[in-house]
């Protein structure tokens, strides 16, 4: 029942992240902004892609599609890692080279994250 809840939530996270994405690329490309400039909402955001990702790496084993839950937290705990750690210059880098890319780009992106929240709460239902 507790996976059925945390996998739930982190296929919803990422379908809203996934909708925004596809529907409103400029409101997330704001938001991805404001959190990436401001400490505080930066230290969040990582410790929730932090909790994310080890809930992916250690929760996921029972599920069909394992490894790819397991890639999937280990790319986020990876990105949170850089995130926290980087310096100031390479965030502003990154943040730049994140929020200049072309529309098409957000919304095949939004596209992946609706595919793999999806993937993720019928692997979650079928099999958890």
């Amino acid at each position: 029942m507790a996976a059925l809840f945390l996998f739930g939530a982190i296929s919803l996270t990422w379908g809203v992240m996934g909708l925004i994405m596809t529907v409103a690329p400029t409101a997330w490309i704001a938001f991805a902004k404001k959190v990436l400039h401001d400490p505080w909402q930066r230290f969040w955001m990582a410790q929730g892609m932090l909790v994310i990702g080890l809930v992916l790496i250690i929760g996921t084993p029972t599920l069909q599609g394992y490894w790819l839950w397991v890639g999937c937290g280990i790319v986020v705990v990876v990105k949170a890692c850089i995130l926290l750690g980087s310096t100031e210059a390479f965030r502003d880098r990154w943040t730049t080279l994140a929020t200049t890319r072309p529309t098409w780009v957000y919304r095949s992106g939004g596209i992946l994250s609706l595919v793999v929240a999806v993937l993720l709460a019928a692997d979650t239902i079928l099999h958890g």
